[in-house]
């Protein structure tokens, strides 16, 4: 009888903690983020990140450390995907199980999956286009199929975010780095109308491309006819930084005269070496990771991380700084 007048309360007490646990576990999922109106914001936060497409524990490493930084830091706007963002051995279509394993699956959390994901085409995405269509990258962004978050409205594109004083904060304007000559000169046309020829003028201007223009790693000695064209569009534009993938490393680069030369092409896919050093190679990393990027009326902060969501090096530019000058370019302590 004893044994029975203590098995209810017993009972009780268990169904008390189970149903604690089942709530704790629901309230913890159900934590939101909605990033701030781009149309509105006074300050822009993203990250960059290429050659990621391979759906391997690499990847799946960056992105579990781009979703904890996020998390950190509550401010995630947007995030870029610098080209190379399918590494498989057959066509890529709407349909391929490679959307859910190398990008929906992969980049998830209450952060990532509320942000957009702006994409660029890379050389190994041309590889995998079923030729003479529509690549199935734009198609997908065209037809907001998955999760809606996929955005590559055309091989190249532009996007305003923010505002400062009633102009745009930053002006992206994303480029197809592959294309032949007669569609790059189209591209460096197209530079120039959303810099120098639109009256309406952002604070912060910058270019996102897959190849590197320079390069201190694997692709440094690489001809590359595209370099000189682009360069010298970005410089009568007064672009300030220019965005990209292809080496599989980390890199920060400053010339006089120049935009800053962002490198990551570290999202996932094996890493290559240093191949040269120069002085005006301030960061080089051979390791998994990716950058981000804050920028406001007064400053832009470049923020390089690794796999393990570790800040490794920040820099940052006056916007009062005179343009160009390699000396604006300042280390900050952590």
């Amino acid at each position: 009888m004893l044994k029975k007048r203590w098995l209810i309360p017993a009972l009780l007490l268990t169904v008390l903690i189970i149903s604690f646990a089942i709530l704790q576990k629901f309230s913890s999922s159900a934590i939101s983020y909605t990033p701030v109106n781009p149309d509105i914001a006074q300050e822009i936060n993203f990250f960059a990140l290429g050659d990621q497409g391979t759906g391997e524990s690499d990847q799946m490493d960056v992105a579990r450390a781009m979703e904890q930084v996020a998390e950190r830091n509550k401010n995630l706007n947007f995030v870029i995907l610098l080209g190379d963002n399918f590494y498989i051995d057959e066509p890529l279509t709407l349909k391929s199980t490679a959307w859910k394993t190398i990008f929906e699956e992969v980049y998830t959390g209450t952060y990532l999956n509320a942000v957009p994901f702006y994409a660029i085409l890379g050389n190994h995405d041309d590889d995998i286009h079923p030729g003479g269509k529509t690549h199935p990258e734009i198609e997908y962004s065209r037809k907001a199929l998955g999760s809606k978050r996929w955005h590559m409205p055309d091989s190249y594109y532009h996007y305003d975010f923010g505002i400062a004083n009633g102009r745009p904060l930053l002006r992206l304007v994303f480029l197809d780095t592959n294309a032949p000559a007669d569609q790059l000169q189209v591209q460096v046309d197209y530079i120039r109308k959303q810099f120098t020829e639109n009256p309406v003028q952002p604070v912060w201007k910058a270019v996102v491309g897959h190849h590197t223009l320079r390069s201190y790693g694997k692709h440094y000695a690489d001809k590359n006819s595209i370099a000189p064209i682009l360069i010298a569009a970005m410089k009568q534009a007064n672009v300030d930084f220019y965005l990209s993938g292809h080496d599989h490393n980390q890199q920060l680069i400053v010339k006089d005269n120049e935009p800053v030369y962002i490198v990551d092409g570290a999202g996932g896919r094996r890493l290559t070496a240093q191949k040269a050093n120069a002085k005006d190679l301030r960061f080089f990393r051979k390791g998994f990771g990716f950058v981000g990027l804050s920028v406001n009326a007064t400053r832009l902060n470049i923020d390089f991380y690794d796999s393990g969501a570790e800040k490794l090096v920040s820099h940052q530019i006056d916007r009062n700084c005179i343009s160009h000058r390699a000396s604006c370019v300042k280390e900050i302590n952590q």
